[in-house]
């Protein structure tokens, strides 16, 4: 700010000039906030941390960890920018959970993993994603529940858990590589079943 000494001393030209320049630095300092990251805001300080712990080659993921293309995709058809986080509650207990897309500190790969909560901690279940070898590929979402049929496309079960059609009750974990076949996983008789589906 001016004294009303300086203030009376300066041309009226000046003294307009003087008084923006305060204006025009906050507007600058409030340009240069970085814009958050909407995966990161979605996950608690907690479950990052135990991410961080359970698995060290991984980190948990960013919006960037995907193709622009299919973020601006992912936008347009309503979702949100962020595809390497979702949550809901698979068990029915009516606690939130988190389905996560982790990404490798070195390299492309990636891994899904499913987080619920357990004991004031986390309890991690990894499930395959089809698309470990290419986590900018991958994707992670929730589905409704309902009944899943494999795609028409599909072969024969093979892998554990893996079924021809599932009748799921709560929230189903969509896990996939963008634009290919996915899995939709599901919690029944205390176990992770899972049907192959179309994209």
């Amino acid at each position: 700010m001016l004294n009303d000494e300086v203030r009376s001393s300066l041309h009226p030209g000046l003294m307009r000039i003087a008084s923006a320049v305060p204006l025009v630095l906050a507007c600058a300092c409030a340009q240069a906030q970085p814009h958050p990251d909407s995966c990161q805001q979605q996950i608690p300080r907690s479950l990052a941390d135990a991410a961080d712990a359970a698995f060290p080659g991984y980190r948990t993921p960013l919006e960037t960890d995907n193709a622009p293309d299919d973020i601006r995709n992912s936008l347009a058809h309503g979702g949100s920018a962020c595809l390497g986080v979702a949550a809901g509650d698979f068990n029915g207990d009516g606690k939130k959970q988190y389905l996560l897309g982790l990404t490798a500190r070195k390299g492309s790969a990636g891994l899904a993993v499913i987080a619920l909560p357990h004991r004031g901690g986390w309890h991690f279940q990894k499930i395959p994603s089809g698309s470990e070898a290419a986590r900018f590929q991958q994707y992670v979402r929730i589905g409704e529940p309902g009944k899943y049929s494999r795609s028409g496309s599909a072969a024969a079960p093979s892998r554990p858990g893996e079924r021809a059609q599932l009748e799921c009750r709560h929230a189903v974990a969509l896990v996939g590589t963008i634009d290919a076949a996915g899995m939709a996983y599901c919690f029944e008789q205390g176990q992770w079943l899972h049907v192959l589906v179309s994209p």
